[in-house]
């Protein structure tokens, strides 16, 4: 890019929105201020530093930012790069704008000290001064954008960090505040440094087929042009609008469509005056032109997450041609391209009041208070949810990226209101993003009218009203379900509270348990006369040990629980006993022994010690399935599902026994489960499995894929890992979310 530009190109730009003189002298004392601050450094370029916040500056004039965001964008590395001081500043400019060049200048600061891995200091500092002034974070796109535009005078190793964290931090903050078109620039310039051969090939194919695309798409403009205008008599825009080059990679990519098959690379979009004019000219282009099925969405009557709203339609020409058509208002299109950018535009005369713009956004957004309440967690709390909710090697920043940036649906209450949550979540999230009273109670949720389980995955447009029941209450098998983590923290904080609860009853239980086994035990030894025939403290000591009790206290609970008879204890513990009362007392032992070892299977058979059992390959049941043990000639005792038609025959049923699953074990572990798809064919639908499975965490095992004699449909029979029902009933909805997928049934061989 043109690096010569001079803070006349930016005043100039500036004056096209604010015409206050006192504004405009402050605003050209911040540089004057910047230009001796920075005056003899150079950037990598060659070129002055104060080009950079020049730049800057000029982008934010773009978005029409007010005086104090473009005066904070031309200081915004003088506290870094200068000897300029926080006094001086404050002195110069007011505590308002220091503060907010020292907000940019930490995050900043964290940028480059943690850039080779992405610290969770630094992305703390930027997710916590986004969410007290969104101002910090605009002004970090900005100089994020002319880094990205000049970023080929660092070295490849360089280029290929600041790329990598400016697709995954920037673009992702720059898509959830609804600037659309810093994002596609950001994603742009990162993608051509990642990946210059992916970026090459896309640009080949571009330019191969953009004549004849954009003659296509000009003709229509015209017939649109003709019909809205000429004929209807409509106050329209009518223009082309081009797909960024990253968008057409992960479309190819990961949804496995063919450059041929996107059929908005390039789209018409239409400006109306009014929201009433959108609809009028949807109907004009429907009458005209045959709309194609499944591909209308109205983001007018349900906005998306990130502010954004119109309405969007494929339609198909009577040439052949197929392309989209995007219908909103100027205010709307501005909303699209700048997000919250907009929301700050300055207007003449506007008193702005900071926290009542960014509670305003936040109403509209729904991020930052959940930033702030993530970052007021106490340390404690903080360890807990990176220890048992994540693994070891993640942390609560991305908690935030997977709750907050990441990809989200948006579903409606029964009165219309839009709850955004991450994709794939579940009822039981919704239920605990409207309150956390409402989630504990949760049995269910009528989706679209109809009743689903607690584990059903949602999708965009789904209308949930969440049922509860006052004799319900959180349990384990929710962690599984729940997707975000705030879910998750809100169930682990309930049964945690109830664990205290109960522990702190059970205690005192246990304390009673423990002396009244004492008192009976020296009641026993009393009537027995064998006072004075005791063993020394040490040698109870060594006895405990050799039985693997490590106090006497633990002990005297197992015999207040009938693990061991009076008499047993004391000749056990306290009294050397006869060769035969030995005897009995190694056979007892050996039973407890038996029963522990027991806890550590994943299934418990009822009343059979000693005995083989093993998992049936045949049904593949999985916890907590309703199951039942076959005593098999050669393999011990093999589980099955009760349904299992191989154990249905009479002379079978004479065979079976009573088993359990041993939740102890079970919870940590993960089983085989097979699942057959039906499914219409098309490019893809593998890729699409596979993503939701991964995104899931089920691992698959098998695959197998057959299509039909017509080649129309297909049906895949998979094994897979899964923890237990639930999220098997989880991954069934999502699988089913996906388009063309017809059935996903339990395989019962």
């Amino acid at each position: 890019m043109d690096q010569n530009i001079k803070f006349e190109d930016v005043l100039t730009q500036i004056k096209l929105y604010i015409k206050d003189e006192k504004s405009l002298n402050e605003i050209v004392k911040a540089y004057e201020f910047a230009e001796e601050k920075h005056r003899g450094q150079i950037r990598k370029s060659g070129a002055p530093y104060i080009i950079h916040p020049l730049w800057t500056t000029f982008f934010l004039a773009q978005w029409k930012m007010g005086p104090k965001t473009l005066i904070a964008g031309l200081l915004h590395d003088v506290f870094e790069d200068t000897p300029a001081t926080y006094d001086e500043m404050q002195k110069l400019f007011g505590l308002e704008i220091t503060n907010l060049v020292e907000a940019v200048t930490k995050v900043s600061y964290f940028a480059k000290e943690n850039r080779t891995q992405i610290k969770a200091q630094y992305l703390r500092k930027l997710y916590l001064s986004m969410s007290k002034d969104i101002r910090v974070i605009i002004i970090k796109l900005a100089d994020r954008l002319h880094n990205l535009r000049t970023i080929n005078f660092l070295s490849p190793e360089r280029q290929q960090i600041i790329a990598k964290e400016s697709l995954e931090i920037y673009s992702a903050i720059a898509h959830r505040l609804g600037m659309k078109a810093v994002k596609s620039e950001i994603e742009d310039l990162s993608f051509k440094i990642l990946n210059p051969q992916e970026y090459n090939k896309i640009i080949t194919l571009l330019e191969t087929s953009n004549k004849e695309r954009e003659n296509t798409i000009n003709k229509k403009i015209e017939e649109l042009k003709d019909i809205l205008i000429n004929q209807k008599k409509m106050d329209v825009k009518i223009y082309g609008r081009s797909k960024s080059i990253y968008s057409i990679h992960r479309k190819m990519n990961q949804f496995g469509k063919n450059f041929d098959d996107i059929h908005d690379i390039l789209a018409v979009r239409i400006i109306t005056n009014s929201v009433d004019d959108c609809y009028k000219v949807l109907g004009f282009v429907h009458q005209q032109y045959t709309p194609l099925n499944n591909r209308f969405k109205d983001y007018i009557a349900t906005p998306k997450h990130n502010l954004y709203q119109s309405l969007h339609t494929t339609i198909a020409a009577e040439d052949g041609s197929i392309f989209e058509v995007q219908i909103r208002t100027e205010e709307m299109d501005e909303i699209a391209e700048q997000g919250v950018a907009a929301h700050w535009r300055y207007k003449e005369g506007e008193n702005y009041d900071v926290q009542k713009k960014q509670k305003d956004i936040d109403d509209r957004l729904d991020i930052f208070k959940r930033i702030l309440d993530l970052e007021n967690l106490t340390a404690h709390e903080r360890d807990e949810i990176q220890q048992e909710v994540y693994k070891p090697d993640q942390v609560l920043e991305e908690i935030i990226q997977n709750d907050i940036f990441a990809s989200l649906v948006y579903v409606l209450t029964p009165n219309g209101k839009v709850v955004t949550l991450p994709f794939g979540s579940t009822v039981l999230d919704f239920a605990y993003k409207i309150h956390s009273e409402i989630g504990e109670k949760t049995i269910g949720a009528k989706i679209n009218g109809l009743f689903s389980p607690i584990a059903t995955v949602l999708k965009s447009g789904d209308v949930v009203d969440i049922k509860t029941s006052v004799t319900q209450k959180p349990n384990h098998s929710w962690l599984v379900i729940a997707k975000t983590s705030s879910a998750v923290q809100k169930i682990r904080k309930y049964l945690k509270k109830e664990l205290v609860e109960t522990s702190g009853d059970l205690k005192t239980q246990n304390l009673e348990k423990i002396k009244t086994a004492k008192a009976q035990i020296e009641e026993y030894i009393g009537k027995k006369d064998l006072k004075y025939k005791l063993v020394d403290a040490e040698t109870q000591l060594e006895r405990l040990r050799e039985i693997d009790y490590t106090n006497i206290e633990d002990f005297l609970l197992d015999v207040a629980n009938d693990e061991y008879t009076i008499e047993e204890a004391v000749n056990l513990i306290y009294y050397d006993p006869d060769t035969n009362q030995n005897q009995k007392i190694l056979k007892k032992l050996q039973d407890k022994k038996y029963k522990k070892a027991q806890l550590k299977d994943d299934i418990i058979v009822q009343g059979i010690t000693s005995i083989k059992v093993i998992i049936s390959q045949c049904c593949l049941p999985i916890p907590y399935e309703d199951i039942v043990g076959y005593v098999s000639k050669s393999e011990g005792i093999k589980v099955h599902l009760k349904e299992c038609h191989n154990i249905q025959s009479e002379d079978k049923q004479e065979r079976q026994v009573d088993v359990i699953w041993n939740e102890l074990v079970c919870k940590n572990k993960q089983y085989d489960c097979g699942i057959r798809i039906e499914a219409i064919d098309r490019p893809a639908l593998l890729a699409d499995i596979t993503k939701v499975l991964s995104h899931l965490n089920a691992s698959i095992q098998m695959i197998n894929a057959n299509t039909s004699s017509d080649l129309m449909t297909i049906s895949i029979k998979l094994i897979i890992k899964v923890a237990n029902v639930d999220r098997l009933r989880q991954i069934r909805s999502s699988l089913l979310s996906i388009p063309d997928i017809k059935t996903v049934e339990r395989i019962l061989m």
